[in-house]
């Protein structure tokens, strides 16, 4: 009689697929158990079967020499159908499900079967540990016990397969990870590193280009007496990337840096560093992940356009001083009264002659910036009459837009210490991009509030704002928001990079705000006098 189907069969079926047991090799632990099944129930045949959709398959078979038969031949497609019982068979002649099986009338005359079911968690059979015998017989209670705990070892043996494919699985994977990004770190122009966060940045990787990047290997930043980053680094710097990698693990951002590696042929190489920190669960600092190349070419570059820039610009200066002297006098009417033509082509040359020397005048504290030779002031004083110089020297500038200047200053009498010249500058490029920006007739604000420790002086205006796209570049050197508008407007795209300079130089931060639409503020924070700087933290800003 063919067996009726499980009420699961397609759930059983993708278990079974799942385990990819099937037509496997035989396991020497299948075999023992089959072995074991038959020598305590002293039978002279014993099987670990599989039933998939159209036969019975055997991992292990002790006393027949085949693998397979077909499932509607078999004894356990009918064991199967109750995954919670033993099914015995003790004379299948007398079996009204068997008497007519070809291997009981005839070859090799099969007359007693006993199948335990090889049952999952979730109560699926997927085949039987199974004994068979050519005479008539029973099983004592105790080869009943001993047969349902067999198959249950035969189970763990499958879920340990399971387990086994899953860890290869897994081991395969992560070999292939492994592969892609070792293939990744290798094509990268640079060293990869992972290290952990202390003075000498000790290392827990180094990728194989350090080597080219330094001249030592990577394996002499690992060792116990390793080499450190600390060690090769110019001491000048060493300081201040620290400084800087720590103020960026505060604020869980990642930080970008430039500075002096020392060669092992001892020649000194500018390399550029962008980094993260790794963070647990519970929000510790786990380790530092980060890439470090070589810059130093784009450096030499950068050198030899700032030492051209500085040239041309020296050499610019005193003619054109001479120049804007003398048309400023023409067009002051102090040599003549000048024809109306001639006056307004004298206007727009003295115009264009001063719009060149801020420009040179710009390049040439950018110069001394990169230099590291712009000396500052630095002087405790009153903010309040800084503020006030700054809109009575931009006001004539303004007034050319038919821009108002308002000053509102609620903490009037706020003491930092700055550079008053140098704060000047940094308020002239705030002031005249607020009034470049800003709709006729509008209103600049220049603002002056305490936030906790720090003085805060803001520029807002009420322009079109700050679009996404410039937001990331709007304090590098030549950045302009639109060229063509600024064409029209004026500008060297290097205020704000000196002001940046300045604010920094100064112990202070710059920083912004704006939606487009809407406006932007500029603003820089200094300390106020009288708070130790060195310990003091900024406010966070957004930009």
């Amino acid at each position: 009689m063919k067996a009726a189907l499980p009420a699961r069969e397609n759930e059983r079926l993708d278990y079974l697929y799942h385990l990819a047991i099937l037509d496997t090799p035989r396991e020497q632990s299948f075999d023992d158990v089959a072995q074991l099944a038959g020598s305590i129930c002293a039978t002279p045949i014993a099987i670990v079967s599989m039933i998939d959709e159209r036969r019975q398959w055997y991992k292990s078979c002790v006393g027949l020499d085949i693998t397979e038969v077909p499932r509607e031949l078999t004894f356990c497609a009918h064991a199967i159908l109750n995954p919670d019982e033993l099914m015995v068979v003790e004379d299948a002649r007398q079996d009204p499900r068997f008497c007519d099986h070809p291997m009981v009338v005839g070859e090799p005359y099969i007359r007693f079967y006993a199948g335990a079911p090889l049952v999952t968690e979730n109560g699926l059979a997927l085949g039987t540990l199974c004994i068979v015998d050519f005479q008539p017989r029973g099983l004592s209670q105790t080869q009943i016990l001993t047969l349902k705990l067999l198959a249950g070892q035969v189970m763990q043996l499958l879920r340990l397969r399971e387990a086994n494919n899953i860890l290869a699985q897994e081991r395969r994977i992560a070999q292939e990870s492994e592969e892609r990004l070792q293939t990744m770190v290798s094509n990268f122009p640079g060293a990869v590193y992972r290290c952990e966060n202390n003075t000498r940045w000790s290392m827990l990787f180094m990728s194989a280009a350090v080597e080219s990047l330094t001249g030592y290997a990577a394996a002499e930043f690992l060792r116990d007496d390793a080499l450190s980053m600390t060690d090769i680094t110019h001491s000048d710097d060493v300081p201040v990337i620290y400084d800087l990698v720590q103020e960026a693990l505060v604020q869980r951002r990642s930080f970008h840096l430039i500075y002096r590696l020392q060669h092992a042929d001892q020649s000194w190489r500018w390399v550029e560093e962008v980094g993260c920190g790794v963070f647990d669960e519970q929000g510790e600092l786990r380790f530092i992940d980060g890439f470090i190349w070589d810059i130093s070419e784009r450096k030499r570059i950068e050198q030899m356009k700032n030492d051209f820039v500085s040239a041309v610009s020296h050499e610019l200066r005193t003619p054109l001083t001479a120049i804007s002297g003398s048309l400023g006098l023409i067009a002051s009417g102090m040599l003549g009264e000048l024809p109306p033509t001639i006056r307004n082509m004298v206007d727009i040359a003295h115009k264009n002659a001063l719009r060149l020397t801020l420009l040179i005048n710009d390049l040439l504290d950018m110069e001394k910036i990169l230099a590291g030779k712009m000396e500052f002031n630095m002087v405790e004083q009153a903010l309040l009459p800084i503020l006030e110089n700054s809109l009575e020297s931009n006001k004539a500038y303004a007034d050319t837009f038919g821009i108002r200047l308002a000053l509102r200053a609620p903490e009037a009498d706020l003491r930092v210490r700055v550079d008053a010249q140098r704060l000047q500058q940094v308020l002239a490029n705030f002031i005249s991009n607020a009034v470049k920006f800003s709709p006729a007739g509008g209103q600049v604000e220049v603002e002056l509030s305490q936030q906790g420790e720090w003085a805060k002086i803001a520029v807002v205006d009420h322009g079109p704002g700050i679009s996404d796209e410039f937001r990331a570049r709007i304090f590098q050197k030549f950045s302009q928001a639109d060229s063509s508008d600024s064409r029209q407007r004026g500008g060297t795209g290097l205020g704000l990079a000196i002001s940046k300079s300045f604010v920094e130089k100064m112990q202070g931060k710059i920083g912004f705000d704006s939606e487009l639409g809407k406006g932007a503020t500029f603003f820089a924070l200094f300390l106020i006098a009288g708070n130790p700087s060195s310990v003091r933290a900024l406010p966070a800003t957004d930009h």
